[in-house]
């Protein structure tokens, strides 16, 4: 298979919708890859001649419509995939005030241009892939993200105590807001010495000597970073934005080696003890944490079992997903194309 895409490799989202799966698709599955530049204007339209699909994660400006348009004059799919619905933000938060209102608007007309020229499109999550088709997407299906085979950490460092560790997006303020959880992990602070807490990108303001801000982890370090934690923790809100997240944060936990706890909501919904953590409803988090750090061995078996449940979650494993979801994508363009041939010029 001939695949072009694009994707913005300076992002975490473009790492795991673009260059990740599609470096997977050419190591593990054998496809001819190439990537489209975008960001320094507009793509080469020759990029897409004789390719058998066009893949583009998230933009959806003209740009981007005239390389999908000229991708399916040449005969190739066009596959389009998004990982947040920026249509959900919430008034009065910084990400609204970057990508809401008219920002929004203008993308959403973008993207149902896309959408009618597209035989696919792909999300992280089942609560995203509903939200696509309600805004006109066709052919909308889940695939989920995963973590590179590289980001599972075989060993981890020697430590005295218990880290509770919170990978979180400055997004994720308004999920302070909501939760009582900064509350819990300063009354652990404040109750229990051995307990350290360690937050990447969102500041808590916790007080104390035990808790630790890291304002930046790069990406390619995340796992390696995280493999402090014993405990990783997701908070999510009930809101549509987080509804329509994807499940990454957990397998992060799990490949950097730690047990997790999750609210109840959108992509974490289902997920559990066999996937080496728990569910937490927003007045437990508490008592939730308290129990790990009383109950040692219940941490321990439920880290061994994160541990497999993301060993089976690689990028390597699931090449063959994107592959599926391509093939579908190429045999749907073709059958259109064959289809809009008048009777007797086929």
């Amino acid at each position: 298979m001939r695949i072009a895409y694009v994707a913005d490799p300076r992002t975490g989202n473009g790492f795991y919708r673009g260059t990740g799966p599609m470096a997977a698709l050419a190591q593990c599955r054998g496809h001819d890859v190439r990537e489209v530049p975008i960001n320094e204007g507009d793509p080469p339209l020759a990029a897409v001649r004789g390719v058998d699909v066009l893949y583009v994660h998230r933009y959806s400006e003209p740009g981007a419509v005239g390389l999908a348009r000229a991708a399916k004059a040449h005969g190739a799919a066009v596959a389009w995939d998004n990982d947040d619905d920026m249509g959900s933000v919430p008034r009065n938060t910084p990400g609204y005030r970057r990508q809401g209102g008219m920002m929004w608007e203008r993308r959403l007309a973008g993207m149902r241009k896309l959408f009618e020229l597209a035989d696919l499109v792909t999300a992280p999550s089942a609560g995203l892939v509903e939200r696509l088709r309600e805004y006109g997407a066709p052919h909308a299906e889940v695939v989920e993200n995963h973590v590179p085979d590289e980001f599972v950490q075989r060993s981890r460092p020697p430590r005295d105590g218990v880290t509770i560790g919170w990978i979180a997006g400055l997004e994720h303020a308004i999920d302070t807001e909501r939760i009582p959880v900064r509350d819990a992990l300063q009354r652990l602070l404040d109750e229990r010495p051995e307990v350290r807490v360690v937050s990447f990108g969102l500041r808590l303001g916790l007080r104390g000597e035990r808790y630790r801000h890291v304002s930046v982890v790069p990406l390619l370090e995340l796992t390696r970073e995280a493999a402090a934690f014993d405990v990783g923790i997701a908070p999510l809100s009930d809101i549509a934005m987080n509804r329509a997240r994807s499940n990454i944060k957990l397998k992060e936990y799990a490949a950097a080696g730690a047990c997790w706890l999750a609210s109840p909501v959108g992509p974490y919904t289902g997920l559990g003890e066999k996937q080496g953590g728990r569910l937490v409803p927003d007045d437990g988090w508490h008592e939730a944490l308290g129990r790990l750090l009383d109950k040692p061995r219940e941490r321990a078996k439920l880290t061994k079992r994160a541990g497999k449940w993301v060993a089976g979650e690689t990028l390597s494993k699931h090449a063959r997903t994107w592959e599926r979801r391509f093939e579908e994508a190429i045999a749907r363009a073709r059958a259109g194309a064959g289809a809009a041939v008048p009777a007797g010029r086929a």
